[in-house]
């Protein structure tokens, strides 16, 4: 899958319980990993974290209004 800066992901199914229905924007790509920024929340400072980007897939749907 050929994942872009500013594209919605989400972790694959099945892959992180705890991370289901969570949607990230993807800010950078550094090789195999991304630094990603948690879309859906009503936080001011997004939170960001790091992935490795074969464990993403792109995300389909409504994230909410916090898009």
């Amino acid at each position: 899958m050929d994942i872009k800066i500013g594209d919605l992901v989400t972790f694959k199914k099945g892959l992180y319980t705890d991370e289901e229905g969570v949607v990230y924007r993807v800010l950078e790509i550094n090789g195999d990993r991304g630094v990603l920024e948690l879309v859906n929340t009503n936080m001011i400072i997004r939170p960001q974290s790091v992935a490795i980007l074969s464990e993403l897939e792109s995300f389909v749907g409504s994230a909410s209004s916090n898009l």
